[in-house]
Parts: C-alpha cells; sequence; structure tokens
C-alpha cells in the first residue's frame, strides 16, 4: 500500500512543477510583448520640438505645448523669454540684459552667479560660446548657463521644482541656443534714401518761392 502511495505524491509534486514551469514561461512571454515585439523595452519617444527666433539675437528649441511669455511689456532687458507648464512645477526664462554691476566677463559673472553657499560653478559653452554653468542646491534647485558675449549677458536659467522634467528641458534649450548677429542697416539703403529725398523736396520747393 505504501509504494502507490509514494507514486502518486511523487505524480502529484511532477504535474506541480510543470505546471508552475508552464505558467512562469507564458506569463514571462506575456510580459515581454506587452514591453515590445522584439521583448526589448519600448524606447522613451522624443517630444516633438518648436523652434524660436528672438529679435534680440538668438534662437533656440524647446518641447512643444509649453507655454511662451516674451514679456513684452519688459523694457529694461533686451530679451526675456519665460517657458512653463503648467503640469509641472518650475520653470525656464532666457536673458538677454545689460551687464550687472561688477561684472566684467564670462567668469565674473559666474562668480557672481555662485555667491551662494550651495553653488558650484564650471566652464561650458553656450552657443559655441565660452560660458559658466552654475548649479545652485537651494530649495528649489536651480541651474544657470551665461556668456558675455558682444558687450551684452546671456544666460539661461532653470527653477528645478519639477527636476527631472525641467532638466531636460533645460538641456534642450542650452543644447540648441545659438546667436543670430543682428542684420546692420547698409550705408546707402532705403531708410537714408528716404530722408534724403526729403531734403530735395524741401530744397526743390524753396527754389520755386525764390523764383
Amino acid at each position: 500500500m505504501k509504494r502507490p502511495i509514494v507514486i502518486i505524491i511523487f505524480a502529484g509534486l511532477l504535474l506541480g512543477l510543470t505546471g508552475a514551469g508552464v505558467y512562469l514561461y507564458f506569463s514571462r512571454n506575456t510580459s515581454d510583448s506587452l514591453i515590445s515585439p522584439g521583448g526589448e523595452p519600448t524606447p522613451t519617444i522624443a517630444p516633438t520640438l518648436a523652434s524660436w527666433d528672438d529679435a534680440a539675437g538668438f534662437t533656440m528649441q524647446y518641447p512643444e505645448g509649453l507655454t511662451v511669455n516674451k514679456h513684452d511689456e519688459d523694457k529694461v532687458n533686451y530679451a526675456r523669454v519665460d517657458l512653463t507648464d503648467a503640469a509641472h512645477p518650475g520653470g525656464l526664462t532666457v536673458w538677454v540684459t545689460d551687464l550687472p554691476k561688477g561684472v566684467t566677463d564670462t567668469v565674473s559673472w559666474g562668480k557672481k552667479a555662485a555667491t551662494p553657499s550651495s553653488a558650484i560653478s564650471f566652464d561650458t559653452t553656450l552657443g559655441d560660446q565660452p560660458a559658466q554653468k552654475v548649479l545652485i542646491a537651494d530649495t528649489p534647485k536651480k541651474v544657470l548657463v551665461g556668456t558675455v558675449w558682444d558687450g551684452v549677458l546671456w544666460y539661461i536659467e532653470a527653477n528645478l521644482a519639477d527636476e527631472t522634467y525641467w532638466q531636460q528641458v533645460f538641456d534642450t534649450v542650452t543644447n540648441s541656443f545659438a546667436f543670430v548677429p543682428l542684420a546692420e542697416t547698409p550705408a546707402g539703403s532705403d531708410a537714408g534714401s528716404g530722408a534724403g529725398s526729403v531734403t530735395t523736396e524741401q530744397a526743390f520747393d524753396e527754389e520755386e518761392v525764390l523764383e
């Protein structure tokens, strides 16, 4: 009687192990198929980028869907462009402004921007120009990158309240940032000739009066 019982128990264990193996095999294949057809993690889709061409003399790209405020009411700075997202606390601002007091070049700006005890600064580039990058570990965290070029301070400042999100936006903006030299009005252009034509008409009218 003991032998049949042992056989039955062994057969039950074997069936249980086989069933568990089949379940794990199919559950793994099902999980992999949900990840991607090839069994690899589904790659992150890069956001669609929008372009910004600013009259102050720069271009940049940023993820579509952000709210842009160019602050037309600001008569002090050459440019102030805010990027915000209602779903993500924090934001990013691009500044073009006169040199602050005590700032004479890029390095001196980096030292001034890194005055908080929690800040560190190091060399980088912005628009192919030597720049300073400043990390501030206060609450909220901030990251800045700036350069003094053409006698003006250009810098990008990100409030990292939602650090992962705004760090990605910051990287997108800074990596795409480029300077665009402002076109100068050439001598003898339409604007100049227009002023000259007014003078000629006035002289002609005076001759008629004299006659």
